[in-house]
């Protein structure tokens, strides 16, 4: 029995030391940053949709003269659903049921429905947007979008309740929510929203496709140029449930849909949707 034990056991005890020496499988893991960096990109571009509504207040009751161009966009209508400058103010954006955007080519479909709660001049206003029915591209996206006037080209943006939906053969449910300072560092105040170039710092926190729970800061300015689809430039740092944390550059300000991820000193490419 002794010679039948003794090598089982020496077999035993050599696949501990072996199974010991294995190499960890690499951390390649993005499905939280790609998530992240999904829901960012349609969220931030709220604040320039709302704030060339408001700074062409007295101008969208021009919607009917069809020679005002950048008030009655070809995409969406803008409908007051109170009296102008009688506060709080409440506009509509309605994409009605789907319309492709003039710059992305996305189609955006529902509405946004916007309360102001004093003159949008005004350092701590509260403007709050709340999505209604609101897809792009077919993503559902809802939440509450509260924007508090810090400065004359800032303001706090807060997300509650982020949430981007898909459905059909391949379904998934991506939890987003915010605590970010935005400045407008450029077009802030004319009425084409394509000139805009917006700046953000900040934190946030998720949950990815898988269920996956991350959370996130800003290192560098993230820079949106409302000119292209995806933000161009700025770093963050991102920690995925249970693994380590990455470092996300988003580029050098250039209009693409490729970033890089650094993960404990290895870094590789990847594509924001």
């Amino acid at each position: 029995m002794k010679r039948i034990l003794l090598p089982i056991l020496f077999l035993g005890a050599s696949a501990l030391v072996l199974d010991g020496c294995k190499k960890e499988p690499q951390d390649t893991e993005t499905t939280s940053a790609t998530d992240n960096s999904f829901c960012e990109g349609e969220f931030m571009r709220v604040l320039p949709t709302v704030n060339k509504i408001n700074i062409d207040e007295p101008g969208v009751h021009r919607l009917g003269n069809p020679g005002n161009n950048e008030v009655a966009s070809t995409c969406y209508t803008v409908i007051f659903n109170s009296q102008p400058n009688q506060f709080p103010l409440s506009i509509t954006v309605d994409f009605g049921s789907g319309c492709p955007d003039q710059q992305d080519g996305r189609i955006r479909a529902g509405k946004m429905t916007t309360t102001i709660d004093r003159s949008v001049d005004s350092i701590g206003c509260v403007t709050t947007i709340v999505l209604d029915s609101f897809y792009v591209n077919g993503v559902h996206f809802e939440g509450t979008v509260r924007l508090t006037k810090l400065s004359a080209t800032s303001y706090r943006k807060e997300v509650i309740g982020g949430k981007c939906t898909k459905t059909g053969a391949n379904p998934w449910v991506i939890l987003w929510a915010c605590d970010r300072t935005i400045s407008l560092v450029a077009g802030a105040s004319t009425t084409a929203q394509y000139d805009d170039i917006i700046e953000v710092s900040g934190t946030n926190a998720g949950t990815d496709r898988n269920g996956k729970t991350w959370n996130s800061n800003i290192t560098s300015p993230l820079v949106r140029d409302m000119s292209c689809s995806w933000m161009t430039k700025g770093t963050m740092e991102l920690t995925p449930e249970g693994k380590a944390t990455r470092t996300i550059d988003f580029g050098d300000g250039s209009c693409d849909n490729k970033g890089t991820i650094s993960i404990e000193g290895t870094s590789f490419e990847f594509t924001m949707n």
